[in-house]
């Protein structure tokens, strides 16, 4: 029992000494040592929720802006589709004008050539016909100017006749 005692009293003890630096150490580390690391722990853990929100803030924002970017791009597909739909059209309208007016054109041509056909055409019927009553009227006159005879006159129809012919083959 004396060791006990021994142990339990104050001024020989070690282990009771030992209790008591503990027990001040303990209070002169949560004092000087333990409270600013606390705080330094707790500001730590703040600025990385802070950080944390933050980044979560900043990947919604940037969720959203890809999502605006994409509403944009598919926007600007839909009208640059539009645009060539559009240009598809004029260009399809341009080119129905063109053949329409080509197609005029080569109307009014082909008419003003029929046109010019059939002018000269009545241009040599009547030349011939001149032709035939000049012949005519050299054949009379010249029947007029004699007094022909049967073969005579026959011979001068002849005649009359070849030259229509040669005239007829001409303009043929």
């Amino acid at each position: 029992m004396e060791e006990i005692f021994k142990i339990i009293n104050p001024m020989t003890s070690t282990i009771f000494w030992l209790i008591i630096v503990f027990i001040i150490l303990f209070i002169v580390l949560w004092k000087f040592a333990l409270k600013p690391v606390n705080k330094m722990i707790t500001k730590r853990q703040e600025d990385i929720r802070a950080s944390i929100d933050n980044a979560d803030r900043q990947k919604l924002e940037g969720q959203q802006y890809l999502e605006e970017q994409k509403k944009q791009l598919d926007l600007a597909k839909a009208e640059a589709k539009n645009i060539i739909e559009e240009g598809k059209a004029e260009a399809r309208k341009i080119k129905d004008e063109i053949e329409k007016k080509a197609n005029a054109k080569s109307k009014a041509i082909l008419d003003s050539g029929l046109e010019e056909i059939k002018a000269e055409r009545q241009k040599s019927v009547e030349a011939v016909k001149d032709q035939i009553v000049d012949i005519a009227m050299n054949a009379t006159e010249k029947i007029i100017m004699k007094n022909l005879s049967e073969e005579e006159h026959k011979r001068l129809v002849e005649e009359s006749l070849k030259e229509f012919q040669q005239v007829k083959n001409d303009f043929s």
